[in-house]
């Protein structure tokens, strides 16, 4: 069974990440960058239900980070994650593994 694998990792880990990845033997990847805020952050917020305010706090607090995605076999999976682990240790990250049932590629 193949996984996708989405690694949230702060901006500055990224050739790390790439690196693990190699390591591992994964060379096909995607990235997207994104701006968010931590559970941690985002729980003292009190806001009143007005967007621009809301939008404005997002603005003000919240960071640059990076999403690196990747669909691996189950037996590669495992070893990413031990990968990452002892990589990004004492680092921020977070890791989601979704299963995937179907992957259709058509080109040209």
């Amino acid at each position: 069974m193949k996984s996708m694998v989405k690694i949230f990792i702060d901006h500055e880990q990224l050739l790390k990440v790439m690196n693990i990845l190699t390591e591992v033997g994964i060379t096909g990847f995607y990235i997207y960058e994104y701006k968010g805020m931590s559970p941690s952050v985002w729980k003292d917020f009190r806001l009143r239900e007005d967007p621009e305010m809301t939008l404005d706090a997002i603005r003000n607090f919240s960071e640059p980070g990076v999403s690196v995605n990747t669909v691996v076999s189950s037996n590669k999976c495992e070893r990413l994650v031990q990968s990452l682990e002892q990589g990004l240790k004492g680092k921020r990250f977070t890791v989601i593994i979704q299963p995937v049932t179907s992957i259709k590629v058509r080109g040209d």
